[in-house]
């Protein structure tokens, strides 16, 4: 067992799980989700091949694996977000390998694993922390391209156990466009006021929710907003998932889901 960090003194030691697949069979403080065009990850049909999502606790229905290109060396000069994480702009980050939506229905959804009692006390233990994290974050590479409908169900978030992105009441937290501007909602109702205009290049969002009932969010390291959110009760351990419904094309470049302390990594 991790010796407790009795103070800031000592850093915090993170344990990360490093391939999406590996998500539903490991503990840690940290989850990343890789595409790559090295391997059709998100297949929806079971071929016994272990490295699969779909052979290991997701759903993934119909999604198109789709490799990056056309990227300047390190995305270009980077100009940092205000935050404490190392979100910010990049003058061109290309096309990001990502899942790509192209019809109505299609889908990822992880295992459902977050929020709960026995995976933050584990992350507290592997972290080497007294007290159990109070953030759930979730950051990922994304575009949008196609957001000329207001559709709650069109985009990435964390929804309730057992629920599925494809069901706008089922949103712990979940982002989307309102065919002018990103948002968020949950339980299928926006929550404070819309953010920055929509459109289709690729960005960094971020959203972290604090046990303390804060829910805040950010694109390329720019603040959005930060709102009091009742955190839906009895709905966890909740499941990372995104969704394209009728009109809107929502894609999934890297992901991180991560388990943070204090006021959190970014706030």
């Amino acid at each position: 067992m991790a010796a407790p960090n009795k103070g800031h003194d000592l850093p915090i030691r993170r344990v990360h799980v490093n391939a999406g697949w590996k998500w539903a069979h490991e503990v840690g403080t940290d989850y990343w989700l890789h595409p790559t065009n090295g391997l059709d990850q998100a297949a929806a049909a079971s071929t016994a091949l272990g490295p699969l999502l779909a052979e290991n606790g997701w759903v993934a229905t119909s999604l198109t694996n789709t490799a990056g290109s056309a990227a300047d060396f390190r995305g270009g000069v980077f100009t940092p977000g205000t935050g404490k994480n190392r979100d910010g702009s990049f003058v061109d980050t290309g096309i990001p390998s990502h899942f790509l939506t192209n019809a109505s229905g299609d889908l990822l959804t992880s295992p459902s694993m977050f929020g709960n009692a026995d995976d933050m006390e584990a992350a507290a233990e592997l972290a080497g922390m007294r007290n159990l994290p109070n953030i759930l974050g979730l950051s990922w590479w994304g575009a949008m391209t196609v957001h000329s409908a207001a559709e709650l169900n069109s985009g990435w978030g964390f929804v309730e156990d057992g629920g599925s992105p494809d069901t706008a009441a089922d949103a712990i937290v979940f982002l989307y466009s309102d065919s002018s501007n990103f948002a968020i909602q949950t339980n299928g109702t926006i929550v404070g006021s819309a953010g920055a205009a929509d459109d289709a290049l690729y960005h960094k969002f971020r959203i972290e929710i604090d046990f303390n009932g804060f829910t805040t969010w950010w694109i390329d390291g720019a603040l959005q907003e930060r709102n009091d959110v009742d955190i839906t009760d009895d709905q966890f351990p909740c499941r990372f998932g995104f969704h394209a419904l009728t009109t809107n094309r929502p894609t999934l470049g890297l992901t991180h889901v991560y388990y943070d302390w204090g006021s959190g990594r970014s706030q």
